[in-house]
């Protein structure tokens, strides 16, 4: 690709994460803070495992879900969010941003969650897999321009290693405890939700946006933007489902499981 081409497309994503960030910052000011999270749960990756392995892990099996009413009804909450909200905005933004470009947003900001997965890498003693990481951060934030580009995965075949600190919990044994359904988070278990909150103090934005109106626009921008990119894939599990909310349930327990795994 032509260097006058990345520049301009540089150009634009840093404008699209400004009215992100603006717009974000203006929902968090009025009193309603939002974060952009669809209730789709699906992994980009739908390998979990060999074709002999039990469908469902010991975690999914150990672990509880005593406040199911409660986490049905944010289920039900989560499930209009998307369609009265995030569908039709996501397919709007989907129209006016092309493809390209929210595919460089998308992996912009996955470039800048590395630490997240450097980190946790190296906790579970998984050198190599952290020193790709890095390598791929180094690689993508000089000759992607910022991560933009996935050069790490295109030009020398540097996969990215997902970890984060809900996984280096599991990996030293620490069970999910009960499973929670959260409104706009959507599925997690305690093990995770503890996981996450510690993943904020390993997250750039935290500390590059100690605002916290700018802070929820970057990551409502970014969110809407990665909702643009999976319309439909909701619907197509709803459809199949005969209790959407077993179903959920069930298909999280058993992706974070089998992630623990790797």
């Amino acid at each position: 690709m032509h260097p006058a081409v990345k520049v301009s497309r540089l150009s634009i994503v840093l404008l699209v994460f400004a009215l992100c960030t603006l717009w974000g910052g203006m929902q968090e000011k009025s009193g309603s803070p939002f974060s952009f999270a669809a209730p789709a749960f699906a992994a980009e990756n739908n390998n979990y495992g060999d074709e002999d392995e039990e469908p469902f892990g010991e975690d999914h099996i150990a672990t509880r879900d005593p406040l199911e009413p409660m986490n049905r009804a944010f289920f039900h909450f989560n499930d209009k969010l998307y369609f009265w909200f995030l569908k039709p905005v996501g397919t709007f933004y989907g129209k006016v941003i092309p493809p390209g470009i929210r595919t460089d947003i998308k992996n912009a900001y996955e470039n800048i969650q590395f630490p997240i997965r450097f980190v946790n890498n190296t906790l579970q003693g998984k050198f190599k897999r952290a020193g790709v990481e890095l390598s791929r951060f180094v690689i993508n934030s000089t000759l992607g321009f910022g991560g933009m580009f996935d050069i790490a995965n295109t030009h020398f075949n540097l996969q990215p290693y997902d970890e984060d600190f809900g996984q280096t919990l599991g990996f030293y044994g620490m069970r999910p405890m009960i499973f929670i359904n959260w409104p706009i988070l959507g599925p997690s278990t305690g093990r995770d939700t503890i996981g996450f909150a510690a993943d904020t103090f390993l997250n750039p934005i935290y500390y590059l946006a100690p605002n916290m109106a700018v802070r929820a626009g970057v990551q409502g921008g970014v969110k809407l933007n990665n909702t643009s990119m999976r319309i439909g894939e909701y619907e197509d599990f709803k459809a199949s489902a005969l209790d959407p909310y077993v179903s959920m349930r069930d298909f999280f327990l058993n992706y974070r499981a089998q992630a623990i795994k790797r």
